[in-house]
């Protein structure tokens, strides 16, 4: 495999690759909101699901809700990591990249409002940083051998 040069082209398609996975992301929960019958409200940082009045979300959707942006990312990693093993993508290597990054973000902001994963590991009995460091460890390793 050749050695690639980054420049101004790399440095754009991260920032896009930034936007792109954000909205991305963030759809993902609107749409699973949606698909279980739920309103959704689109927030600066994410779709939260409006229950009809005198219901609640109940813990199983607002866990689907939660998983799908996560999930989402994860398949852009997975999907842009096989665009680099077989075609050594750059291009790609940006998304696989930001998929990383905007996961260990999250993780990080968990620390005063927990995010995603730590509100699904909560849900599911365990600690709450089990499933972000599982999820940040994977997309790192992901991104470690994309850039070999």
């Amino acid at each position: 495999m050749r050695t690639q040069m980054i420049g101004a082209r790399f440095y754009a398609t991260l920032a896009v690759a930034v936007v792109l996975t954000f909205i991305v992301h963030e759809a993902a929960h609107w749409m699973a909101g949606v698909g279980l019958g739920y309103e959704m409200q689109m927030r600066i940082n994410g779709g939260v699901p409006i229950a009809p009045p005198g219901t609640a979300v109940t813990a199983r959707d607002a866990f689907i809700i939660s998983a799908a942006g996560p999930v989402a990312t994860a398949l852009q990693a997975i999907l842009a990591f096989a665009l680099i093993r077989t075609r050594g993508s750059l291009p790609a290597y940006a998304f696989l990249f930001v998929a990383w990054f905007m996961r260990f973000a999250a993780a990080f902001v968990s620390m005063f409002n927990p995010n995603d994963e730590a509100r699904m590991s909560v849900q599911l009995g365990w600690n709450m940083w089990l499933l972000p460091g599982v999820v940040v460890s994977i997309l790192l390793l992901l991104t470690w051998a994309g850039a070999r």
